[in-house]
């Protein structure tokens, strides 16, 4: 299966759980973690598979003993400039999001269902990251865990606090690199994170055309890999700016009032996690280079 196919069928199937647990009526009832596991089975059972399998075949799990890592954040001698640390949140992000309204759409707790989602993608990724720990690849980071904690920290916050979801979104885009041998997780020269401003969120500017745009931070690196030598001269890391249109406000509200499609509403969910190229503009805040 294609790279691109891929990421977009991960964002797809979390659109269609988000869309599912948006229909739902607020309820009181709450769930033990033995409770919302057993409600979750076949979720989290998918999801320790998916990982135990990336791990054995993609991550070198059980090829050396327990080491720690220490991996650098964002400095330009380490082995993406970062852009591996985004990846933990976005994915943990993704992942706590999916199991908190697969389980919201079972309960109607939309506060318990966060607590429990953190909690399970929180000890799903530390499974992760302690089995990198006997990787000869990898080893035990610390930062790994500080970001996938971010990001169940941000999708919990979007979850609980009245009013967030509609203002904030974290996306990914992804273009194929030409160095791509295959493995779309670790192709990091491929990837875009930014964080997404809706202003159409905010109730003032829902009745100003400022309700159309939305304001983006993010970040891309190229380089950093050895399969990318062949085609950079350069390492290179850039955090940027970017406005772009909102494609809720601009498309997805306006055929809402026309149809009661459900493809409808799974493509708006689809696009606040996966950035749609061509609808933006950036402007670069900081680039670092560095001669491969």
């Amino acid at each position: 299966m294609p790279p691109i196919i891929k990421t977009i069928l991960a964002c797809s199937l979390l659109s269609i759980s988000v869309c599912h647990a948006e229909s739902m009526l607020e309820s009181n009832k709450t769930l033990t973690i033995g409770e919302a596991a057993k409600e979750l089975k076949w979720e989290l059972g998918g999801i320790t598979g998916g990982i135990l399998y990336l791990g054995l075949k993609e991550w070198a799990w059980g090829s050396a003993s327990f080491k720690f890592n220490d991996e650098k954040w964002f400095g330009m001698n380490t082995g993406s400039g970062g852009a591996d640390k985004l990846g933990h949140l976005y994915s943990t992000y993704l992942m706590d999001e999916f199991l908190t309204n697969r389980l919201y759409s079972k309960t109607g707790n939309s506060k318990d269902a966060a607590l429990k989602g953190a909690i399970f993608s929180g000890g799903l990724m530390f499974l992760v990251e302690a089995f990198d720990g006997v990787s000869s690849d990898h080893g035990f980071s610390y930062e790994d865990l500080i970001m996938d904690g971010t990001g169940i920290g941000i999708s919990y916050l979007k979850n609980t606090v009245p009013g967030l979801r509609n203002k904030l979104d974290l996306r990914v885009e992804y273009h194929k690199s030409k160095a791509d041998k295959g493995h779309p997780i670790t192709d990091y020269t491929g990837y875009n994170y930014s964080a997404v401003l809706k202003l159409g969120g905010f109730h003032r500017l829902q009745t100003t055309p400022l309700k159309y745009f939305e304001l983006q931070l993010g970040y891309h690196t190229e380089g950093f890999k050895k399969d990318d030598k062949p085609f950079f001269k350069k390492k290179k890391a850039e955090l940027y700016a970017g406005i772009g249109l909102d494609l809720t406000e601009v498309v997805f509200k306006p055929l809402k009032k026309q149809t009661d499609s459900e493809l409808v509403d799974y493509a708006d969910t689809f696009f606040r996690y996966y950035q749609m190229p061509g609808i933006y503009t950036t402007s670069s805040l900081q680039t670092r280079e560095q001669n491969l």
